[in-house]
This record gives C-alpha cells, sequence and structure tokens, in this order.
C-alpha cells in the first residue's frame, strides 16, 4: 500500500471508529451535533506530525457511515460496548496479508466534543510497523461552511473527499479516488520543495 494511501486509510479510521463505536454500543447514545467538526489525530508508531481533519456532518451521515462500517469485508470480528461513560471498540480485520487488531477508547460528550485512543497491532508488520496507535481529538466548531455539504471531510495537506459519496462507491471508484489523492499529494509535494 502506497504511503499516501495509508496515510488515508489511517485518517479515515481516526474518523469513523469513534462514530462507529458509540453508535453501535447503544441505541440511546448521544448524537453528534449536525454541523462542522473538527479532528485533530496524533499518531505513534509511524512517522508522520499531528493530522487535522474537518468534517461536515448530519445524522444521516453518521448514520450511513456507522451502518456501511459495520458491513466491511475486511473486517472478521468487530465488537462495540458501552463501559459507564467510554465507549469501547474491537475489530481484527486484513489488509493484503497482515491482519491489524484494533481496541479503541472514545470518552466525551459525543454532542460537541469526544476524545480517545486507538492501539492497533500489525502482524506481519505492515510497511515495517508491528504498532501504532493515534490518539483522537473531535470537537463541534459550528455550522458548517457555506458550500459544505454534509460528509464532506478535509484533511490537512490531502484536499477533501465526500464520505456519502465513499461510502456508496463501488470499489473501483474508491481506488481511482485514492489515486486522484494520491496524485494531489505528489502535487503539493512538488510545489513545497520548488525553487522560489
Amino acid at each position: 500500500m502506497p504511503a499516501v494511501a495509508f496515510r488515508i486509510t489511517l485518517g479515515a479510521c481516526a474518523l469513523l471508529a469513534p462514530i462507529v463505536a458509540v453508535q453501535a454500543a447503544s441505541m440511546d447514545a448521544p448524537k453528534r451535533k449536525p454541523g462542522l467538526w473538527q479532528q485533530t489525530v496524533t499518531t505513534t508508531g509511524l512517522a508522520v506530525p499531528p493530522q487535522s481533519m474537518s468534517m461536515c456532518t448530519d445524522e444521516k451521515t453518521d448514520d450511513l457511515i456507522a451502518s456501511r462500517a459495520g458491513q466491511s469485508q475486511e473486517c472478521q470480528q468487530q465488537s462495540t460496548r458501552r463501559e459507564g461513560s467510554v465507549f469501547v471498540v474491537d475489530a481484527v480485520c486484513r489488509s493484503g496479508n497482515t491482519t491489524i487488531r484494533t481496541h479503541g477508547r472514545f470518552s466525551g460528550d459525543f454532542a460537541t466534543r469526544y476524545s480517545g485512543e486507538l492501539r492497533s497491532t500489525f502482524e506481519p508488520p505492515m510497511q515495517g510497523m508491528k504498532e501504532m496507535s493515534q490518539k483522537i481529538d473531535a470537537r463541534w466548531v459550528g455550522p458548517c461552511k457555506p458550500g459544505q455539504k454534509p460528509g464532506d471531510v478535509v484533511m490537512d495537506n490531502m484536499g477533501g473527499m465526500n464520505m456519502n459519496e465513499m461510502m456508496n462507491a463501488d470499489p473501483q471508484k474508491m481506488k481511482e479516488l485514492m489515486q486522484q489523492m494520491q496524485q494531489m499529494q505528489q502535487m503539493q509535494q512538488m510545489q513545497k520543495s520548488a525553487p522560489r
């Protein structure tokens, strides 16, 4: 898996895990407030700076994300539960020939903020990495920006995508999207390194 695609995958996991955990663990779980959410992901075990992303969301988008994530063909085992005020998610997934075991814990009011941590192990190691953890902090910042629609996600240095379209896309469209995002990042890298 190319490094860019790997970073996108990690960002998507960090974005989706708390939504899935909260909605699957309890029907009475609080819903995220509709509007613009800002999320920061700090990863250890991988040489990437903290990643910031924003997402315009509504209840239908979060419901779609939660329902589609549970249908993943690559994850043989997924469980979510509530332990008091903490939502816990565990998953065993495959990427190529690597088995990925993930454990996450999230807390907060989930209407306007939440935080948590995902810990993953890779067997055999993926791109030389045996384990990784991600700390996630998310907060509601206000209404979506003009022109944004529910599902729009903007990731630092990677441009944007729409989660609703991704969740409903066929595998070929997903591959094309990943290639486009990789090309965008390569262009951004070239622009940064160009002499001025």
